[in-house]
């Protein structure tokens, strides 16, 4: 009844066309530098489930990758510092981020984030927590464990996870965006500034719809530095699955050069 509710109201509020020149926030001066890279994992479960899962053993090896390489993973409260602000962060700094809400987030890697004490942001589409698709998901209680641990945050990947976002009117990205959004600071207690874009696909028109949700932060799969992304509606990101070895690299490299 409750989720009922919400999509009652916020269909039904009127929705002002969003001005296809409205200005994007930009990354502040200061946050431009050291390199930073953004990590995304999707479940971590062995054997894989499906093809983009990583595998416990291998997640395992990334972690001591990058605690050997004497990387700095900050939350992503501190990137948003940064990244709006010009605010410093560690040298060689990583931020590290799972989608989709697999089991495997919570049966595997979050005791091994709390071994290492590395902080994570986890990404949810809130209509799907406690489910099962093609995969198990996440309930609301583990959720919450993680999220009063201190060391995961959870933001959104809208409501349901609709393929490609650009296909929907405005109104239907407003209402998966606030629907999530106001289901997880129900939920969990917490403030949500940053979304996901489902499947990477994105353009302008939902980085400004976003923007209009009260979202502060947005994350693609294009990969590069964070603080190079054309905007905070969208961030750059590498994948683990492909280019884990690059990003560290990167990082690695750019700070040497700083």
């Amino acid at each position: 009844m409750l989720r009922f509710l919400l999509a009652f109201v916020l269909v039904a509020a009127s929705v002002a066309p969003v001005r296809a020149d409205a200005p994007l926030p930009r990354v502040a001066a200061g946050g431009r530098t050291p390199y930073l890279a953004v990590l995304v994992w999707h479940d971590v479960v062995s054997p894989k489930e499906v093809w983009f899962d990583t595998t416990l053993e291998t997640f395992r090896s990334q972690l001591d990758a990058i605690r050997r390489g004497g990387f700095h993973v900050i939350t992503l409260a501190a990137l948003r510092d940064h990244l709006e602000r010009g605010t410093p962060v560690p040298a060689k700094p990583l931020v590290l981020t799972f989608d989709d809400d697999g089991h495997g987030i919570y049966d595997n890697a979050f005791p091994l984030l709390r071994k290492y004490g590395f902080p994570a942001t986890l990404f949810v589409h809130t209509n799907f927590v406690g489910t099962t698709t093609t995969k198990r998901h996440n309930t609301w209680p583990q959720l919450t464990e993680m999220s009063r641990s201190g060391l995961i945050d959870v933001q959104s990947l809208t409501a349901n996870h609709p393929p490609d976002l650009r296909a929907l009117d405005d109104a239907g990205v407003l209402h998966e965006l606030r629907l999530s959004k106001m289901s997880l600071e129900k939920r969990l207690g917490k403030p949500v500034y940053a979304l996901v874009y489902p499947e990477d696909n994105y353009d302008d028109r939902l980085a400004r719809l976003a923007a209009k949700s009260g979202y502060h932060l947005a994350f693609t799969e294009d990969w590069g530095a964070a603080g190079e992304s054309a905007n905070l509606l969208t961030i750059h990101r590498y994948s683990c699955l492909t280019r884990f070895d690059q990003a560290l690299h990167d990082v690695a490299a750019g700070s040497a050069n700083q």
